[in-house]
């Protein structure tokens, strides 16, 4: 309350006309506009205080089920302090100091997504995967895709599934999505206060496969038919020859290490838009498939159809916010997803919610505001009755970003707001879409 009366004081106007009482003051302001201002931050503090005590949603929890249809959710590996992050961001970082720092913006922002159940976590210890591995089977999740942060072979964030790998009764199929980006202090991957500069070269080929290669012969390596798979994610930005030339690689280096081949998914993002990459033929890359990857491909892109409309946010708003708000209520309601295809072979993914606030608020951000587990749902049902439709059933699979990316406000593991509930809705859809 302190900070509110600073708040009022701060926009005093010394030509006053009108007088009010706010907290027992009388202030005299110049304008209805200054008036509705006052307001809408009073309606703003009350709602920060109404949301001090959220009682979470908890299950009847059911038997582990296994479904036809294969959910896969991406995994992020950074919740363990390693030494560049101390450098660049202080004495053990991890992605919670995001997540626990941020406010809500403005009256009826959700924000901070505060973890229950798995809590806040440490990916170095074995016992938090395990759980993370309970939950993800009690509710249909089939396996995780883990972001691979690999730099001319400089790995960051390895160490989980290192210990994932020694440990066998971590029981759970896996697989890596290797991140082709720079690794940025202000998470914008571009070319601002870089940590790590993302070079790729296509000669590193074997350099690459040879990190790669103890996890792919695990047994718990995801596989479509009898080719393990592996996914990249903006490999496309780099020049089509030198692609193809790593890639072609990778396969010859898969045979002779008995793997067979690869199966190669490339994720469909927003700048293929503008390059024109987005319904090219993963083929020409000699990839075997894209995945769509939201909320890239929903947000404002140009010559493009399924956009989700943008939300006016009424009332108190943080002057500081940089933001796009969108309405995902909207996007749902009228299956504007229903637009996502590819005359190729494309693999279907989901969100439950977005917000990267928490990272960039101030400097850039995207929030999908009116997410909520039924509207989820109803877009995850459709994306696995369109997979049974249209793929093979070795390639049922649909991907969820993700299970644990917490600073984006994306995440499956429980929270204090929704508790379990979107999980329970990924598990009920699952269970109407099966035969």
């Amino acid at each position: 309350m302190k900070k509110l009366i600073q708040n009022i004081f701060s926009i005093r106007n010394k030509e006053m006309h009108k007088v009010i009482t706010i907290l027992g003051l009388r202030i005299a302001f110049k304008t209805e506009k200054t008036i509705r201002a006052i307001n809408e931050y009073v309606d703003y503090v009350k709602f920060l205080e109404s949301t001090m005590n959220v009682i979470p949603v908890v299950p009847s929890f059911k038997p582990a089920k296994t479904f036809n249809t294969h959910l896969i959710a991406f995994y992020l590996p950074q919740f363990y302090p390693i030494p560049l992050n101390d450098a660049f961001h202080g004495k053990g970082f991890t992605e919670w100091y995001n997540v626990a720092k941020i406010l809500p913006q403005y009256t009826g922002h959700y924000q901070p997504h505060l973890p229950i159940d798995v809590g806040f976590y440490d990916l170095s210890h074995d016992d938090v995967m395990k759980r993370q591995i309970e939950l993800a089977k009690q509710f249909g999740i089939y396996g995780f895709c883990s972001y691979y942060y690999w730099f001319s072979g400089k790995k960051l964030l390895e160490k989980p599934f290192e210990n994932f790998l020694k440990n066998a009764d971590l029981d759970f199929p896996f697989c890596f999505c290797w991140v082709l980006e720079n690794w940025c202090r202000k998470w914008d991957t571009g070319n601002n206060e870089v940590m790590i500069k993302m070079e790729f070269n296509a000669n590193e080929a074997d350099l690459f496969f040879k990190d790669v290669l103890p996890f792919m012969k695990d047994d718990r390596w995801i596989k479509i038919g009898d080719k393990s798979l592996l996914l990249f994610y903006k490999l496309h930005k780099y020049p089509k020859d030198e692609v193809r030339k790593f890639v072609n690689r990778l396969r010859v280096l898969a045979k002779e290490n008995n793997l067979n081949d690869l199966y190669i998914i490339s994720c469909r993002t927003s700048d293929m838009f503008e390059t024109g990459i987005y319904n090219s033929n993963p083929k020409d890359w000699d990839f075997d498939a894209w995945v769509d990857f939201p909320p890239h491909n929903l947000r404002s892109n140009a010559n493009h159809a399924h956009n989700v409309p943008i939300k006016e946010i009424k009332g108190y708003v943080n002057p500081k916010l940089k933001a796009t708000i969108y309405d995902m209520k909207k996007y749902i309601q009228n299956e504007t997803y229903k637009n996502i295809s590819s005359p190729y072979t494309l693999f279907q993914a989901v969100f439950p919610s977005w917000d990267n606030s928490s990272r960039c608020a101030e400097t850039g951000c995207s929030i999908f505001e009116e997410t909520s587990p039924a509207l989820y749902k109803k877009w995850l049902t459709y994306c696995i009755k369109w997979t049974q439709k249209n793929h093979s059933k070795d390639k049922q699979i649909v991907f969820i970003n993700t299970w644990n990316e917490w600073a984006e406000g994306a995440h499956l593991e429980p929270d204090r707001k929704n508790g379990y509930a979107y999980l329970i809705a990924t598990r009920e859809a699952l269970e109407e879409c099966s035969d």
